[in-house]
């Protein structure tokens, strides 16, 4: 018998504002194609369904987790993982989401801060200028069109997010393609795991 889960309701609510953002939101797409950038792709959240959970029942989930989603756009996934971080008693979170394009951030600041409870460290920024060596949950969903700019991502992420730390969105196929030996060498060395089809990699040295 299978199952029906009911999402939290604010979650419910926060996903349709962020549905009437994407398609109300003007932003310049000529820009983020001239930077060789992909505009907010929102990843299937039903993929995440008790992810935190999941990870602990795996003995996956550190005690403090400081989770950072590059290129956050509206948040969903972000304020999805808050919301499930609400379940926990035993462990510590704290929740960055970086974000350059002006008008997510403007969006997001006007119409879904209040959501998170001043729990959200909203940075207007590069994800290239950000220092991950204090983060050791960093999830993103393919950032860059362009591969050179992709590898450069991947290798800074890799070589600055601490032994521990897990990293979802990484594209093996993308890196053993277009990937340097140097960068090669260093995705080898990871952990790689899944929860469900949900695949990520955690860095053990």
């Amino acid at each position: 018998m299978t199952e029906i889960i009911e999402p939290n309701p604010l979650l419910v609510e926060y996903f349709n504002k962020v549905q009437y953002l994407k398609s109300s939101v003007k932003v310049d797409l000529d820009k983020f194609d001239s930077d060789g950038e992909w505009q907010y792709v929102e990843s299937n959240i039903e993929r995440n369904i008790f992810l935190l959970k999941r990870l602990e029942e795996a003995g996956l989930l550190p005690s403090e987790v400081n989770a950072c989603d590059c290129g956050v756009g509206f948040g969903t996934v972000l304020y999805d993982l808050y919301l499930q971080s609400k379940e926990f008693n035993n462990r510590q979170f704290t929740f960055t989401g970086i974000e350059k394009c002006d008008e997510y951030v403007n969006s997001l600041k006007s119409e879904l801060l209040s959501y998170w409870d001043n729990n959200l460290n909203l940075i207007h920024d590069d994800i290239m200028s950000y220092d991950y060596s204090n983060t050791n949950f960093i999830w993103f969903f393919t950032p860059f069109k362009i591969s050179n700019k992709l590898m450069s991502f991947f290798d800074k992420i890799i070589t600055e997010i601490p032994v521990g730390g897990f990293i979802f969105g990484l594209d093996q196929y993308r890196v053993m393609e277009y990937g340097s030996p140097e960068l090669i060498e260093k995705f080898n060395e990871l952990e790689f795991n899944h929860i469900d089809d949900l695949i990520f990699y955690r860095k053990t040295k």
